[in-house]
């Protein structure tokens, strides 16, 4: 009898708790909400940088262990006019060895989830879902600065039952 309550009390909370889940999800806010909405559904960005023609770009990264980082555009008027989640892999495709540069990742990117320094190179990182599976997107970086190379290193531990 006691488990029955249990099960009937707690599956309205429960439900509950999905659907506020859900109504907080980045890709629930659509072109044409405020600024203020947003921040009230996500919360404070995780950056915030000038929009290449005025406004802001607002990021949200769903990191270290997230595999998803969602940019908002926000024009002067503080309404919401793109959506956009960086980490796809269309987006991973982008990032062209000896050309893209660090400045042309981030943007492409958003902000990785780790950055590591060596004496002649950097690597940065991001968490990414690829196919089915989850793994690590690796961008090397030469001492000038462009992309040497990437990596897409999978998750075993996520594959296994």
């Amino acid at each position: 009898m006691r488990t029955i309550f249990r099960l009937t009390f707690s599956l309205p909370i429960l439900t509950l708790v999905g659907i506020l889940a859900g109504c907080a999800s980045p890709s629930a806010i659509k072109p044409g909400a405020t600024a203020d909405e947003l921040t009230q559904k996500l919360g404070k960005p995780t950056a915030v940088r000038p929009a290449p023609g005025g406004g802001e770009s607002w990021e949200y990264a769903y990191g270290p262990e997230g595999t998803q980082t969602w940019l908002f555009g926000v024009d002067q008027g503080r309404t919401v006019r793109s959506a956009t989640q960086l980490l796809t892999e269309e987006r991973l495709r982008q990032v062209v060895a000896g050309k893209s540069t660090e400045a042309d990742v981030r943007s492409l990117l958003g902000e990785p989830r780790d950055i590591t320094r060596y004496r002649e190179s950097t690597t940065w990182e991001w968490r990414v879902a690829v196919g089915p599976a989850m793994g690590m997107y690796v961008v090397h970086f030469g001492a000038d600065g462009k992309a040497r190379g990437y990596n897409v290193l999978n998750d075993h531990k996520e594959m296994s039952p």
